[in-house]
């Protein structure tokens, strides 16, 4: 799995906690853990990272920071009336934990704690790239690229992640993408759109959120 780091996110007091922390969450030292119950789960407000020897510029920082907020605001739609999820607040989430050590998962263990959750779904933005053109003519379509992971707030342990990357394609391209598209109605959709899409079906098969 490709390494990344974080670089912001949409609160200054929560950009400063992460950015102590290391957002590398390195699936190969805590591999996926088998199925077990959690009895809450603590959603945090979306990160965003690039790739560790990427430099972003001004535009996709302020581009990823959107994203990133986007991210939160459809957890928080998603996930805000399931009776086993706690949506933490980026405010409430640096209040928590002031001082961390022991990088992401020094995180996910103090703010675990102190929420009285076991388990801690994390999400970063890699990727929010807005079309360029409209529903009918893009020049260059939408893009974005997203993690999650539940962690198990005590021991560290993956429970569960997924990936969403796309960019959008013309079905003369790849005419493999004829449902999705359909379902798009043959349209270029914004990279809101896509977002929310790929988001909100990651959270619908998460056996943790049922």
């Amino acid at each position: 799995m490709r390494k990344i780091f974080k670089i912001l996110v949409g609160s200054t007091c929560w950009l400063a906690l992460l950015m102590s922390c290391s957002a590398n969450i390195d699936e190969s030292k805590h591999s996926q853990a088998p199925l077990q119950p959690l009895s809450c789960i603590a959603v945090l407000p979306a990160g965003s990272a690039v790739d560790k020897d990427e430099i972003p510029g001004m535009e996709q920082a302020n581009s990823l920071g959107k994203g990133a907020v986007f991210a939160t605001e459809i957890l928080a739609r998603e996930l805000g009336t399931n009776p086993k999820v706690r949506v933490v607040t980026a405010n409430h989430a640096a209040a928590l934990t002031p001082e961390v050590s022991g990088g992401i998962f020094g995180m996910v263990s103090a703010i675990g704690k102190k929420v009285g959750c076991d388990g801690v779904l994390v999400t970063t933005v890699r990727r929010f790239k807005q079309r360029e053109g409209t529903e009918f003519a893009s020049d260059d379509p939408a893009s974005a690229d997203v993690h999650m992971a539940l962690i198990h707030a005590s021991s560290g342990a993956v429970l569960w992640a997924a990936d969403f990357r796309e960019t959008q394609e013309s079905l003369l391209d790849n005419v493999l993408t004829f449902d999705k598209a359909q379902t798009r109605g043959f349209k270029w959709i914004s990279v809101e759109e896509m977002l929310d899409q790929g988001i909100t079906e990651r959270l619908a098969a998460c056996p943790y959120l049922h």
